[in-house]
């Protein structure tokens, strides 16, 4: 027993989840309905190395159609950061006694814009852009049936630096539910 490897509470697991995802942006301006919504969904792989702390990779594609009549927007988004996650009531760390987890996370990537209507430097509007991403958040998971969770929600912070025609500079609020399958232990 002395050499059986990790204690049980440093045991490694990974999640993997698909959401249904909505964020919340706002148009450059003063008008009367200045926000708009884009609807996707967010695929995510995180992977606990050491007593909650890890890390989460995933991947997220958004899209709004007709805006103001005339706009389309297609987001897709690459994100890498550390994430921390607490379980709540295990005894031991196994899956089978696992009643749901808390997480938060930091993620930083890039952001691929299509089909909207974005000025470039010159004055003239182009279709598409690109941005660093930067995005702070976390959710609840609640346990259902072995390896299964119900992600109840998640809600991110979402900052991005798309040209937008005035700063340049957009603060979205992201909020997600769906599924998680849980890896591992």
């Amino acid at each position: 027993m002395l050499f059986s490897g990790a204690p049980a509470s440093a045991q490694r697991s990974g999640d993997f989840s698909m959401t249904y995802t909505q964020l919340g942006a706002r148009f450059v301006g003063d008008q009367p309905n200045p926000y708009f919504y884009l609807r996707g969904a967010t695929v995510e792989l995180g992977y606990s190395f050491w007593k909650g702390l890890g890390v989460s990779v995933g991947g997220t594609g958004l899209a709004g159609t007709n805006l103001r009549g005339n706009i389309d927007i297609h987001q897709v988004s690459l994100l890498f950061g550390p994430r921390y996650t607490y379980d709540i009531g295990h005894i031991t760390p196994t899956v089978w006694n696992r009643k749901g987890s808390i997480f938060v996370e930091g993620k930083f990537g890039y952001t691929f814009a299509t089909a909207g209507q974005y000025p470039s430097t010159l004055g003239a509007l182009t279709s598409n852009a690109s941005s660093l991403d930067l995005e702070g958040g976390g959710g609840v998971n609640f346990h259902i049936y072995h390896r299964f969770d119900l992600r109840l929600v998640e809600g991110d912070f979402v900052h991005t630096q798309l040209p937008n025609g005035g700063t340049n500079v957009q603060n979205s609020f992201r909020i997600a539910t769906g599924i998680n399958f849980h890896l591992g232990y």
